[in-house]
Protein backbone atom coordinates (compact mmCIF):
# COMPACT_ATOMS: atom_id res chain seq x y z
CA UNK A 1 0.00 0.00 0.00
CA UNK A 2 1.24 3.65 -0.91
CA UNK A 3 1.52 6.23 1.26
CA UNK A 4 -1.52 7.91 0.03
CA UNK A 5 -3.07 5.06 -0.13
CA UNK A 6 -2.73 4.62 3.64
CA UNK A 7 -3.41 8.93 4.17
CA UNK A 8 -6.76 7.94 2.53
CA UNK A 9 -7.79 4.89 4.65
CA UNK A 10 -6.49 6.69 7.28
CA UNK A 11 -8.97 9.74 6.68
CA UNK A 12 -11.77 7.73 5.80
CA UNK A 13 -11.71 5.23 9.09
CA UNK A 14 -11.11 8.74 11.01
CA UNK A 15 -14.60 10.17 9.13
CA UNK A 16 -16.55 6.71 10.04
CA UNK A 17 -15.54 7.07 13.44
CA UNK A 18 -16.11 10.75 13.96
CA UNK A 19 -20.01 10.24 11.85
CA UNK A 20 -20.70 7.19 14.62
CA UNK A 21 -19.59 9.32 17.17
CA UNK A 22 -22.02 11.95 16.00
CA UNK A 23 -24.78 10.08 15.88
CA UNK A 24 -24.41 8.00 18.73
CA UNK A 25 -25.00 11.30 20.37
CA UNK A 26 -27.96 11.91 18.54
CA UNK A 27 -29.73 8.84 19.05
CA UNK A 28 -28.49 9.08 22.83
CA UNK A 29 -27.36 5.28 22.90
CA UNK A 30 -27.09 5.20 26.35
CA UNK A 31 -29.91 6.84 27.61
CA UNK A 32 -31.08 3.68 29.55
CA UNK A 33 -28.08 3.75 31.77
CA UNK A 34 -28.83 7.33 32.73
CA UNK A 35 -26.50 9.18 30.36
CA UNK A 36 -28.40 12.61 29.50
CA UNK A 37 -28.44 14.26 26.31
CA UNK A 38 -25.21 16.65 27.26
CA UNK A 39 -23.37 13.59 28.26
CA UNK A 40 -24.00 12.22 24.96
CA UNK A 41 -22.75 15.29 23.09
CA UNK A 42 -19.13 15.62 25.76
CA UNK A 43 -19.05 11.79 25.17
CA UNK A 44 -18.88 12.44 21.41
CA UNK A 45 -16.79 15.48 21.87
CA UNK A 46 -14.14 12.88 23.28
CA UNK A 47 -14.42 10.34 20.87
CA UNK A 48 -13.83 12.56 18.09
CA UNK A 49 -10.70 14.34 19.84
CA UNK A 50 -9.14 11.11 20.86
CA UNK A 51 -9.54 9.58 17.45
CA UNK A 52 -7.98 13.06 15.71
CA UNK A 53 -5.32 13.07 18.26
CA UNK A 54 -4.21 9.88 17.81
CA UNK A 55 -4.36 9.76 13.92
CA UNK A 56 -2.98 13.14 13.61
CA UNK A 57 -5.37 13.26 11.19
CA UNK A 58 -5.50 17.27 11.96
CA UNK A 59 -2.86 19.14 13.44
CA UNK A 60 -3.30 19.07 17.30
CA UNK A 61 -3.94 22.56 18.27
CA UNK A 62 -6.81 22.46 15.03
CA UNK A 63 -8.59 19.38 17.01
CA UNK A 64 -8.48 21.61 20.09
CA UNK A 65 -10.18 24.23 18.32
CA UNK A 66 -13.00 22.08 16.76
CA UNK A 67 -13.46 20.83 20.36
CA UNK A 68 -13.81 24.23 21.49
CA UNK A 69 -16.24 25.10 18.60
CA UNK A 70 -18.06 21.80 19.12
CA UNK A 71 -18.65 22.65 22.94
CA UNK A 72 -19.75 26.68 22.10
CA UNK A 73 -21.95 25.00 19.18
CA UNK A 74 -23.42 21.88 20.28
CA UNK A 75 -22.70 21.16 24.12
CA UNK A 76 -23.45 24.50 25.30
CA UNK A 77 -27.32 24.37 23.95
CA UNK A 78 -27.95 21.30 24.91
CA UNK A 79 -26.90 22.20 28.66
CA UNK A 80 -28.86 25.20 28.34
CA UNK A 81 -31.81 22.92 27.23
CA UNK A 82 -31.59 20.33 29.75
CA UNK A 83 -31.95 24.11 32.34
CA UNK A 84 -28.12 24.65 33.44
CA UNK A 85 -27.33 27.97 33.79
CA UNK A 86 -24.29 27.86 31.48
CA UNK A 87 -22.17 30.46 29.83
CA UNK A 88 -19.83 29.88 26.86
CA UNK A 89 -17.23 31.45 29.46
CA UNK A 90 -16.91 28.46 31.18
CA UNK A 91 -15.03 26.68 27.43
CA UNK A 92 -13.77 29.95 26.80
CA UNK A 93 -11.77 30.29 29.90
CA UNK A 94 -9.46 27.23 30.14
CA UNK A 95 -7.61 29.15 26.55
CA UNK A 96 -6.33 31.55 29.12
CA UNK A 97 -6.37 29.84 32.44
CA UNK A 98 -3.45 29.97 35.11
CA UNK A 99 -1.73 27.09 33.56
CA UNK A 100 -1.88 28.64 29.99
CA UNK A 101 -0.03 31.65 31.59
CA UNK A 102 2.18 29.58 33.21
CA UNK A 103 3.42 27.69 29.91
CA UNK A 104 3.62 31.56 27.86
CA UNK A 105 6.02 32.71 30.44
CA UNK A 106 8.03 29.57 30.52
CA UNK A 107 8.15 29.60 26.99
CA UNK A 108 9.19 33.52 26.65
CA UNK A 109 11.83 32.59 29.20
CA UNK A 110 13.05 29.82 27.44
CA UNK A 111 12.90 31.81 24.27
CA UNK A 112 14.99 34.72 25.97
CA UNK A 113 17.66 32.30 27.38
CA UNK A 114 18.23 30.71 24.22
CA UNK A 115 18.87 34.09 22.53
CA UNK A 116 21.79 34.78 24.58
CA UNK A 117 22.67 30.98 24.51
CA UNK A 118 22.92 30.91 28.36
CA UNK A 119 21.22 27.93 28.36
CA UNK A 120 24.20 26.14 25.98
CA UNK A 121 27.39 27.76 28.31
CA UNK A 122 25.60 26.28 31.37
CA UNK A 123 25.51 22.96 29.54
CA UNK A 124 29.11 23.61 28.33
CA UNK A 125 30.31 24.16 31.73
CA UNK A 126 28.70 21.10 33.11
CA UNK A 127 30.07 19.01 30.31
CA UNK A 128 33.54 20.32 30.60
CA UNK A 129 33.92 19.29 33.96
CA UNK A 130 33.06 15.71 33.20
CA UNK A 131 36.17 14.34 31.81
CA UNK A 132 36.76 12.23 28.84
CA UNK A 133 35.12 9.35 30.35
CA UNK A 134 32.38 8.22 28.02
CA UNK A 135 30.15 6.81 31.30
CA UNK A 136 31.23 10.49 33.13
CA UNK A 137 29.65 11.76 29.85
CA UNK A 138 26.83 9.99 29.69
CA UNK A 139 26.09 10.88 33.37
CA UNK A 140 26.39 14.34 32.43
CA UNK A 141 24.41 14.44 29.24
CA UNK A 142 21.94 12.99 30.77
CA UNK A 143 21.58 15.34 33.92
CA UNK A 144 22.42 18.34 32.13
CA UNK A 145 19.76 17.78 29.63
CA UNK A 146 17.42 16.76 32.57
CA UNK A 147 17.98 19.99 34.52
CA UNK A 148 17.60 22.21 31.65
CA UNK A 149 14.03 20.31 30.53
CA UNK A 150 12.80 21.30 33.93
CA UNK A 151 12.79 24.76 33.36
CA UNK A 152 12.79 25.14 29.11
CA UNK A 153 10.79 23.05 26.45
CA UNK A 154 12.16 19.50 26.51
CA UNK A 155 11.82 20.29 22.75
CA UNK A 156 14.26 22.82 21.90
CA UNK A 157 16.50 21.54 25.05
CA UNK A 158 16.61 18.36 23.21
CA UNK A 159 17.48 20.26 20.10
CA UNK A 160 20.59 22.22 21.64
CA UNK A 161 21.83 18.98 23.58
CA UNK A 162 21.93 17.05 20.67
CA UNK A 163 23.91 19.63 18.90
CA UNK A 164 26.43 19.22 21.73
CA UNK A 165 26.32 15.68 21.84
CA UNK A 166 26.57 14.72 18.59
CA UNK A 167 29.84 16.23 17.41
CA UNK A 168 31.10 14.24 21.14
CA UNK A 169 29.86 11.13 19.78
CA UNK A 170 31.71 11.44 16.35
CA UNK A 171 34.71 11.79 17.99
CA UNK A 172 34.33 7.95 18.60
CA UNK A 173 35.00 5.25 15.91
CA UNK A 174 31.62 4.43 14.28
CA UNK A 175 31.20 1.09 15.18
CA UNK A 176 31.83 1.82 19.15
CA UNK A 177 28.47 1.22 21.25
CA UNK A 178 28.96 4.57 23.42
CA UNK A 179 28.14 6.66 20.36
CA UNK A 180 24.47 5.24 21.03
CA UNK A 181 24.52 5.75 24.43
CA UNK A 182 26.08 9.11 24.17
CA UNK A 183 23.24 10.12 21.68
CA UNK A 184 19.96 8.56 23.67
CA UNK A 185 21.27 10.16 27.01
CA UNK A 186 20.34 13.40 25.39
CA UNK A 187 15.89 11.90 25.03
CA UNK A 188 16.06 10.18 28.18
CA UNK A 189 17.23 12.87 29.88
CA UNK A 190 14.37 15.79 28.37
CA UNK A 191 11.74 13.29 28.85
CA UNK A 192 12.82 12.68 32.77
CA UNK A 193 13.53 15.98 33.49
CA UNK A 194 9.71 16.75 32.87
CA UNK A 195 8.95 15.56 36.28
CA UNK A 196 10.79 17.97 37.81
CA UNK A 197 8.38 21.28 38.09
CA UNK A 198 5.05 22.46 37.02
CA UNK A 199 6.55 23.77 33.58
CA UNK A 200 8.80 20.63 33.21
CA UNK A 201 5.92 19.05 30.64
CA UNK A 202 2.30 19.92 29.77
CA UNK A 203 0.90 17.11 31.79
CA UNK A 204 2.15 18.73 34.95
CA UNK A 205 0.82 21.87 34.74
CA UNK A 206 -2.49 20.31 33.13
CA UNK A 207 -2.66 18.16 36.52
CA UNK A 208 -1.90 21.55 38.86
CA UNK A 209 -4.92 23.21 37.10
CA UNK A 210 -6.92 20.18 38.07
CA UNK A 211 -5.54 20.03 41.50
CA UNK A 212 -7.09 23.63 41.61
CA UNK A 213 -10.66 22.68 40.50
CA UNK A 214 -11.00 20.43 43.62
CA UNK A 215 -9.48 23.05 45.70
CA UNK A 216 -5.53 21.72 46.50
CA UNK A 217 -3.32 24.52 45.33
CA UNK A 218 0.33 22.63 45.87
CA UNK A 219 2.81 25.58 45.40
CA UNK A 220 5.79 25.42 42.88
CA UNK A 221 8.00 24.41 45.48
CA UNK A 222 5.33 21.59 46.58
CA UNK A 223 5.75 20.15 42.67
CA UNK A 224 9.10 20.53 43.07
CA UNK A 225 9.79 18.05 46.58
CA UNK A 226 7.36 15.32 44.64
CA UNK A 227 9.30 15.51 41.30
CA UNK A 228 13.06 16.20 42.05
CA UNK A 229 13.92 12.73 44.12
CA UNK A 230 11.53 11.08 41.01
CA UNK A 231 14.18 12.99 38.45
CA UNK A 232 17.56 12.33 40.13
CA UNK A 233 16.20 8.57 41.09
CA UNK A 234 15.04 7.62 37.02
CA UNK A 235 18.41 9.56 35.99
CA UNK A 236 20.45 7.46 37.88
CA UNK A 237 18.29 4.38 36.86
CA UNK A 238 18.37 5.68 33.18
CA UNK A 239 22.45 5.83 33.13
CA UNK A 240 22.77 2.50 34.51
CA UNK A 241 20.66 1.11 31.61
CA UNK A 242 23.05 2.92 29.10
CA UNK A 243 25.92 1.84 30.40
CA UNK A 244 24.97 -1.53 30.76
CA UNK A 245 23.25 -1.51 27.34
CA UNK A 246 25.97 -0.23 25.42
CA UNK A 247 29.52 -0.26 27.58
CA UNK A 248 32.20 -0.91 24.96
CA UNK A 249 35.59 -0.44 26.34
CA UNK A 250 37.38 3.04 27.13
CA UNK A 251 37.70 5.38 25.09
CA UNK A 252 38.69 9.64 25.22
CA UNK A 253 36.10 11.93 24.21
CA UNK A 254 36.17 15.77 23.56
CA UNK A 255 34.06 18.33 23.45
CA UNK A 256 33.84 20.03 20.39
CA UNK A 257 35.18 23.79 20.39
CA UNK A 258 32.70 26.66 21.60
CA UNK A 259 31.73 28.99 18.98
CA UNK A 260 33.96 32.05 18.89
CA UNK A 261 30.93 34.79 20.17
CA UNK A 262 30.08 34.77 23.44
CA UNK A 263 26.70 36.09 24.00
CA UNK A 264 26.15 34.73 27.01
CA UNK A 265 28.61 37.57 28.56
CA UNK A 266 27.10 40.21 27.32
CA UNK A 267 24.83 43.39 29.07
CA UNK A 268 21.78 41.71 28.02
CA UNK A 269 22.66 37.92 28.25
CA UNK A 270 22.88 39.33 32.29
CA UNK A 271 20.02 41.17 32.43
CA UNK A 272 18.25 38.14 30.74
CA UNK A 273 20.09 36.03 33.52
CA UNK A 274 18.45 38.55 36.69
CA UNK A 275 15.07 37.95 34.93
CA UNK A 276 15.05 34.40 35.20
CA UNK A 277 16.20 34.34 38.63
CA UNK A 278 13.46 36.38 39.74
CA UNK A 279 11.33 34.88 38.00
CA UNK A 280 12.42 31.08 39.59
CA UNK A 281 12.47 33.09 43.08
CA UNK A 282 9.02 33.85 42.64
CA UNK A 283 7.90 30.57 41.41
CA UNK A 284 9.53 28.79 44.65
CA UNK A 285 8.29 31.26 46.82
CA UNK A 286 4.99 31.40 45.67
CA UNK A 287 3.10 30.90 49.46
CA UNK A 288 4.69 34.23 50.69
CA UNK A 289 3.76 36.54 48.37
CA UNK A 290 0.46 34.82 47.35
CA UNK A 291 0.97 35.31 43.01
CA UNK A 292 0.20 32.38 41.29
CA UNK A 293 2.06 30.40 38.96
CA UNK A 294 0.96 31.65 36.03
CA UNK A 295 0.50 35.19 37.37
CA UNK A 296 4.54 35.13 38.01
CA UNK A 297 4.81 33.85 34.12
CA UNK A 298 2.79 36.75 33.14
CA UNK A 299 4.85 39.25 34.93
CA UNK A 300 8.05 37.04 33.49
CA UNK A 301 6.77 37.65 29.69
CA UNK A 302 5.72 41.16 30.54
CA UNK A 303 9.19 41.92 31.77
CA UNK A 304 11.26 39.96 28.63
CA UNK A 305 9.04 41.70 26.19
CA UNK A 306 8.55 45.07 27.92
CA UNK A 307 12.47 45.80 28.13
CA UNK A 308 13.57 44.93 24.52
CA UNK A 309 15.38 41.66 25.72
CA UNK A 310 12.74 39.73 23.33
CA UNK A 311 11.48 41.64 20.36
CA UNK A 312 7.79 41.60 19.21
CA UNK A 313 8.75 39.53 16.62
CA UNK A 314 10.21 36.89 18.75
CA UNK A 315 6.88 36.71 20.50
CA UNK A 316 5.16 35.05 16.65
CA UNK A 317 8.17 32.17 17.71
CA UNK A 318 6.59 30.95 20.41
CA UNK A 319 4.63 27.81 20.00
CA UNK A 320 1.30 28.83 20.35
CA UNK A 321 0.33 25.53 18.90
CA UNK A 322 1.42 23.78 22.36
CA UNK A 323 -0.86 26.59 24.13
CA UNK A 324 -3.66 25.44 22.02
CA UNK A 325 -3.58 21.99 22.09
CA UNK A 326 -3.75 22.47 26.38
CA UNK A 327 -6.27 25.05 26.05
CA UNK A 328 -8.48 22.38 24.03
CA UNK A 329 -7.63 19.42 26.62
CA UNK A 330 -8.65 21.64 29.40
CA UNK A 331 -11.95 22.80 27.70
CA UNK A 332 -12.72 19.09 26.69
CA UNK A 333 -12.22 18.44 30.83
CA UNK A 334 -14.89 21.07 31.53
CA UNK A 335 -16.92 19.67 28.94
CA UNK A 336 -16.63 15.93 30.58
CA UNK A 337 -17.21 17.97 33.99
CA UNK A 338 -20.42 19.88 33.31
CA UNK A 339 -21.88 17.11 30.73
CA UNK A 340 -22.16 14.39 34.03
CA UNK A 341 -19.81 12.12 31.76
CA UNK A 342 -17.61 11.73 34.08
CA UNK A 343 -19.86 10.97 36.82
CA UNK A 344 -21.67 8.14 34.41
CA UNK A 345 -18.81 6.64 33.17
CA UNK A 346 -17.10 6.41 36.92
CA UNK A 347 -20.64 4.86 37.82
CA UNK A 348 -20.82 1.83 35.34
CA UNK A 349 -17.29 1.05 36.39
CA UNK A 350 -15.87 -0.63 40.00
CA UNK A 351 -13.26 2.13 40.51
CA UNK A 352 -13.95 2.93 44.21
CA UNK A 353 -13.47 -0.81 45.18
CA UNK A 354 -10.08 -0.65 43.66
CA UNK A 355 -9.18 1.54 46.65
CA UNK A 356 -6.54 4.54 45.74
CA UNK A 357 -3.49 2.48 45.15
CA UNK A 358 -5.93 0.10 42.72
CA UNK A 359 -6.95 3.69 40.89
CA UNK A 360 -3.46 5.22 40.59
CA UNK A 361 -2.44 1.84 38.80
CA UNK A 362 -5.47 2.16 36.33
CA UNK A 363 -5.37 5.53 35.33
CA UNK A 364 -1.65 5.91 35.54
CA UNK A 365 -1.26 2.97 33.47
CA UNK A 366 -4.05 4.00 31.29
CA UNK A 367 -2.30 7.55 30.76
CA UNK A 368 1.17 5.88 29.93
CA UNK A 369 -0.36 3.59 27.01
CA UNK A 370 -2.06 6.35 25.38
CA UNK A 371 1.12 8.37 25.57
CA UNK A 372 3.36 6.06 23.79
CA UNK A 373 0.62 6.42 20.78
CA UNK A 374 -0.20 10.52 20.69
CA UNK A 375 0.92 13.40 22.15
CA UNK A 376 1.10 13.11 26.28
CA UNK A 377 -0.50 16.56 26.30
CA UNK A 378 -3.54 15.36 24.52
CA UNK A 379 -3.42 12.10 26.87
CA UNK A 380 -3.23 13.90 29.80
CA UNK A 381 -6.00 15.83 29.37
CA UNK A 382 -8.19 13.14 28.77
CA UNK A 383 -7.92 11.14 31.27
CA UNK A 384 -7.08 13.82 34.14
CA UNK A 385 -10.79 14.53 33.26
CA UNK A 386 -12.75 11.42 34.03
CA UNK A 387 -10.44 10.87 37.01
CA UNK A 388 -12.11 14.69 38.13
CA UNK A 389 -15.24 12.48 38.12
CA UNK A 390 -14.09 10.68 41.13
CA UNK A 391 -15.86 11.79 43.96
CA UNK A 392 -15.42 8.43 46.11
CA UNK A 393 -11.35 8.50 46.25
CA UNK A 394 -8.69 10.71 47.11
CA UNK A 395 -8.33 12.47 43.40
CA UNK A 396 -4.68 13.97 44.13
CA UNK A 397 -2.51 11.34 44.20
CA UNK A 398 -3.99 10.00 40.69
CA UNK A 399 -4.10 13.45 39.32
CA UNK A 400 -0.54 13.25 39.82
CA UNK A 401 0.36 9.56 38.97
CA UNK A 402 -1.45 10.68 35.53
CA UNK A 403 0.63 13.59 35.06
CA UNK A 404 3.80 11.72 35.82
CA UNK A 405 2.84 8.44 33.85
CA UNK A 406 2.65 10.56 30.62
CA UNK A 407 5.94 11.91 31.29
CA UNK A 408 7.62 8.50 31.82
CA UNK A 409 5.91 7.02 28.91
CA UNK A 410 8.68 6.96 26.00
CA UNK A 411 8.96 3.55 24.32
CA UNK A 412 8.73 4.46 20.77
CA UNK A 413 10.69 6.92 18.47
CA UNK A 414 7.10 9.23 17.99
CA UNK A 415 6.34 8.88 21.64
CA UNK A 416 8.32 12.37 22.12
CA UNK A 417 9.67 14.67 20.22
CA UNK A 418 12.99 14.47 21.83
CA UNK A 419 12.54 10.67 20.81
CA UNK A 420 11.91 11.93 17.23
CA UNK A 421 15.28 14.16 17.61
CA UNK A 422 17.71 11.27 18.13
CA UNK A 423 15.90 9.13 15.61
CA UNK A 424 16.47 11.68 12.74
CA UNK A 425 19.95 12.22 13.70
CA UNK A 426 20.42 9.05 11.62
CA UNK A 427 23.09 7.63 14.56
CA UNK A 428 20.30 5.86 16.31
CA UNK A 429 18.27 2.82 15.29
CA UNK A 430 14.74 2.44 15.98
CA UNK A 431 15.13 -0.93 17.64
CA UNK A 432 17.78 1.25 20.17
CA UNK A 433 14.76 3.51 21.06
CA UNK A 434 12.45 1.06 21.47
CA UNK A 435 14.90 -0.90 23.32
CA UNK A 436 16.17 1.71 25.81
CA UNK A 437 12.58 3.85 25.93
CA UNK A 438 10.28 0.14 26.90
CA UNK A 439 13.04 -0.65 29.55
CA UNK A 440 12.81 2.93 31.20
CA UNK A 441 9.57 3.43 30.87
CA UNK A 442 8.51 -0.10 32.34
CA UNK A 443 11.25 0.04 34.98
CA UNK A 444 10.02 4.01 35.82
CA UNK A 445 6.46 2.84 36.18
CA UNK A 446 7.23 0.29 38.49
CA UNK A 447 9.25 2.65 40.63
CA UNK A 448 6.45 4.75 40.93
CA UNK A 449 3.61 2.79 41.36
CA UNK A 450 5.57 0.97 43.88
CA UNK A 451 7.15 3.73 45.83
CA UNK A 452 4.39 6.32 45.35
CA UNK A 453 2.00 5.57 48.46
CA UNK A 454 4.80 5.67 51.06
CA UNK A 455 6.24 9.01 49.20
CA UNK A 456 2.78 10.48 48.82
CA UNK A 457 2.55 10.16 53.02
CA UNK A 458 5.85 12.34 53.00
CA UNK A 459 4.75 14.60 50.38
CA UNK A 460 1.09 14.65 49.86
CA UNK A 461 0.00 16.91 52.55
CA UNK A 462 1.41 19.62 50.73
CA UNK A 463 -1.04 19.30 47.92
CA UNK A 464 -3.61 19.80 50.98
CA UNK A 465 -2.46 22.64 52.38
CA UNK A 466 -4.40 24.95 50.53
CA UNK A 467 -7.77 22.85 50.79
Amino acid sequence: MSAAQGNTLRAALVAVVCVLAALAAGLQVFASSGLGAAGHVALALCVVAATLWISEALPLFVTSLLVLLGCLTWLAPSLRGAGRAIDDAAFLAPFFSDTILLFFGGFALSAALQRVHLDEALARAILERAGTSPRRVVFALLGTTAFLSMWLSNTATAAMMMALAVPIARTLPPENRWRIALLLAVPLGANLGGLGTPIGSPPNAIAMEALARIDARPSFLAWMALGIPGVLVMCTLAGGLLVRFYRDGEPELRLPPAPAAATHRTARARLTLLVASATALLWLTGDLHGWSAGTVGLACAISLFGSGLLAPTELRALPWEVLLLMGGGLCLGRAVELSGLASWALAQTPIATLGPTGAVVLFGGAAALLSALMSNTAAANLVLAVVLGLEELPREPILVAVAFACSLSMPLPVSTPPNAMAFASGEVSARDLVKIGTATTVLGLLLFFTTAPLWWRLIGPLFRAAS
